[in-house]
């Protein structure tokens, strides 16, 4: 067996040499470090590792130059490694390790099942409901009835003169009928002058007041543009709540919002300082989606 050892070493570097092969350009060709081909020429089979190892080892070298060696021979000069099973030899020490993972695994699960289950139930699972924003339309009477005057008691007519004291014709109208009282002298009311005649609180209408500049876009219920504008401040402008979609105001800070003549609080329609609300055929407003 040592002249085996020393035949296949011998005959694989006289091969080599006569090749003129140099052993380092070998070992890049190969890409097996150089110690190991040193190992190889040597016959130092133990270097190489297991026979496995070795067999494939000297196999390469020995295809690579062309020459025909028996490997079985360079096995058997190696003594094969001890396998050693990691497993524990004792039943009961792997019936407790097989516990013990299985315990974690049932813990971990039971310690994340909860965890998503409130997850998913924190989530809303019904839509928003969306009510009107206008108050309730509360009916006031704006007829008075005056007081019947009896037609039998006469009425003092002051005389015909070139001009009639209005304090007079009234003190005789209240001898007459005590129940007639002068209606106190109110201030005069400022009037809004121009082109579209300003119908505050008209009812059926939706009026928008801006006291800044402000751009909007009002549609109708066909999608149709009605209008879209930059207003102004001081602009008033009106629409009647039939012809009315959808409305985008663009700053809500400048812009009072009346419907019927009520004004409407936009904080639940608005997003920044931008409103966007359509009309629902009763009248009140709900908040659309961009």
């Amino acid at each position: 067996m040592a002249d085996q050892n020393t035949t296949i070493p011998a005959l694989l570097r006289a091969e080599r040499l006569k090749q003129g092969l140099d052993l380092g350009l070998l070992a890049r060709e190969l890409k097996n470090p150089r110690a190991v081909l040193e190992a190889i020429e040597a016959g130092d089979w133990s270097r190489l590792g297991a026979p496995v190892f070795a067999r494939h080892l000297v196999g390469h070298y020995a295809a690579r130059l062309g020459v025909t060696v028996d490997l079985n021979e360079v096995s058997q000069t190696l003594i094969a490694p001890e396998l050693r099973s990691q497993v524990p030899a004792s039943r009961l020490i792997r019936v407790a390790d097989f516990s013990a993972r299985h315990a974690a695994y049932l813990g971990g699960t039971l310690l994340v099942v909860p965890l998503v289950y409130t997850l998913l139930n924190m989530a809303p699972t019904t839509p928003a409901s969306v009510r009107p924003l206008d108050p309730p339309m509360v009916a006031v009477a704006t007829d008075v009835m005056p007081a019947p005057i009896d037609e039998t008691t006469p009425l003092s007519v002051p005389a015909a003169t070139d001009s009639i004291d209005p304090q007079a014709a009234l003190a005789s109208v209240e001898q007459a009928d005590p129940t007639i009282t002068a209606a106190p002298a109110s201030a005069p009311q400022a009037v809004s002058a121009g082109l579209t005649p300003t119908l505050s609180g008209a009812r059926g209408q939706l009026e928008l007041r801006f006291t800044g500049d402000s751009w909007i876009e009002v549609f109708g219920r066909d999608g149709s543009v009605v209008d879209r504008a930059l207003a102004q401040d001081g602009d008033v402008r009106r629409f009647p709540i039939a012809d009315v979609g959808r409305v985008t105001i663009g700053n809500v800070e400048a812009t009072e919002v009346a419907l019927d003549g009520s004004r409407v609080n936009l904080d639940a329609v608005r997003a920044a300082n931008v409103a966007r609300f359509a009309l629902s055929s009763d009248g009140s407003i709900e908040a659309v989606a961009r």
